[in-house]
């Protein structure tokens, strides 16, 4: 009895099939597969032709209140018996097909390799062990057993290029993997949009990692399941780039890596799949809503967390799901959220567009380093950045500043004209401006500079601005 449970486990985990009845009597379990609507009959060892004849008449006689019990029109019964001379019959009666086949082995029951190879695996495990996964009614955990490739190699993805990030980091002394991967507004207004994507698979720290790939793995895995490989491999890359993209909006000197947004991307999609199939008990409402403060929590003690990604991801991802079902739901609501969907990526693309150069991580160490005299440092922090095409105005303030250190007056004045022309919205480039003015008494050219300021943040830059309104009365 108990191998008919594993080959249960097994085919529920390779399949699409679901656990649907136990028939004690005759010691044969029913599962079901609502995609293909069919029914599949694992026997315990071989029914004689009598009996085969009977079990037939029981599915013909009782077919409409199997279906009922199913939730969809059965159209076919594949029933397998193991031990046998390999046999097959085939009949047809009032539009069911039902298909009797008998198997020297069951782990042929499944064309995958690695079906097969579990089958084969001699275990440990009891009956009652295979008994209580089959038909284990919760949700997650049927979703976790199955067999999730998908899953998988995204997390392998991860694994690879979180190992060799730390290779550069820990061995090498280098940051180039986040430099060339991970995301920021200027890079994105550089042209450089593949790291909407590179970033969401690249971590800061072993934390980070193992807490994102955890949740990769539940959530991952319970997609997958859900709506197949294709469709997940699919949610991680559109919610995690939206993620990326919704969070530059706000995000204007910072660096932001991470698989976090297309996780918040993956649980929308299952919060959406849970509500309209009404399997949102209060219990499992309860679990979602702690899974989503866990993850908010775990989050919080990492250094830098991007609030914004994981607002994005969930966003999209509850869109997702609306779209993933289409006959659940009336058009317009699909309609709608296909709009949305559209405004998504629309919106925050001409935001950042057209919210002009911003200063990026680079440039602030680059700024930090001048500051503290590492004149060399803060060097190859400016070529670094020019050689990546990621300059802004503020690189090109830097280098400047680098040129007046040296000496080189003429060139420092050269970039120090070119930074305000290509950023005279920028505190630091607009209160060096506005400095050189005043020495020369320049008033009007200063009024026009300052005119193109919003929400002074500097207090220096703030009392400079002050006092020229006071020249000006």
């Amino acid at each position: 009895m108990a191998e008919i449970w594993k080959t249960a486990y097994e085919v529920i985990r390779f399949t699409n099939y679901s656990f649907f009845n136990h028939d004690d009597y005759n010691n044969i379990i029913w599962l079901k597969d609502e995609s293909s609507r069919t029914m599949m009959l694992i026997n315990d060892g071989t029914l004689s032709a009598e009996r085969r004849q009977l079990l037939t008449e029981n599915i013909v006689n009782r077919h409409m209140e199997f279906s009922r019990l199913a939730g969809y029109n059965i159209k076919s019964f594949k029933v397998y018996y193991e031990g046998a001379e390999p046999f097959k019959e085939k009949l047809k009666d009032e539009g069911i097909k039902i298909t009797h086949r008998g198997m020297t082995s069951y782990s042929g029951l499944v064309n995958h390799p690695f079906f097969r190879l579990e089958m084969q695996q001699k275990t440990k495990k009891t009956e009652n062990h295979y008994a209580r996964k089959v038909m284990s009614a919760h949700p997650l955990e049927s979703h976790l057993n199955k067999y999730t490739p998908m899953t998988y190699l995204l997390i392998a993805i991860n694994a690879v290029l979180f190992l060799i990030n730390a290779f550069y980091i820990n061995i090498l002394g280098s940051l180039e993997m986040v430099e060339r991967l991970a995301v920021s507004r200027p890079s994105v207004l550089a042209g450089d949009y593949y790291r909407l994507l590179t970033s969401t698979f690249m971590h800061s720290g072993v934390e980070h990692f193992l807490f994102n790939i955890t949740a990769l793995f539940i959530l991952g895995k319970f997609v997958e399941s859900l709506y197949g490989k294709w469709r997940l491999l699919l949610t991680y890359v559109l919610t995690g780039t939206l993620a990326s993209l919704f969070s530059l909006m706000f995000l204007t000197d910072a660096v932001s890596l991470g698989a976090s947004g297309a996780v918040y991307g993956l649980l929308g999609v299952i919060v959406v799949h849970l509500l309209l199939n009404k399997s949102l008990s209060y219990k499992l409402l309860a679990q979602v809503a702690m899974a989503l403060v866990a993850i908010a929590v775990l989050s919080s003690l990492f250094s830098n967390v991007n609030h914004y990604a994981h607002i994005g991801g969930l966003i999209s991802g509850l869109l997702l799901g609306v779209l993933y079902n289409p006959y659940r739901l009336q058009m317009k609501w699909y309609l709608g959220a296909a709009a949305a969907f559209i405004v998504m990526i629309v919106i925050p693309l001409l935001f950042i567009v057209n919210s002009g150069d911003g200063q990026q991580p680079m440039d602030t160490a680059a700024l930090e380093a001048i500051g503290e005299g590492e004149y060399e440092e803060a060097l190859g922090i400016v070529n670094q950045t020019f050689a990546d095409g990621a300059e802004t105005g503020v690189t090109h303030f830097a280098l400047a500043s680098l040129y007046e250190r040296a000496g080189e007056e003429e060139k420092a004045r050269e970039y120090y004209d070119l930074s305000y022309e290509i950023a005279p919205e920028n505190e630091v480039v607009a209160k060096h401006r506005l400095m050189e003015l005043r020495k020369h008494r320049r008033f009007e050219e200063m009024q026009a500079a300052a005119s193109q300021l919003d929400d002074v943040s500097d207090p220096e830059l703030q009392l400079i601005i002050e006092e020229l309104n006071g020249i000006e009365e």
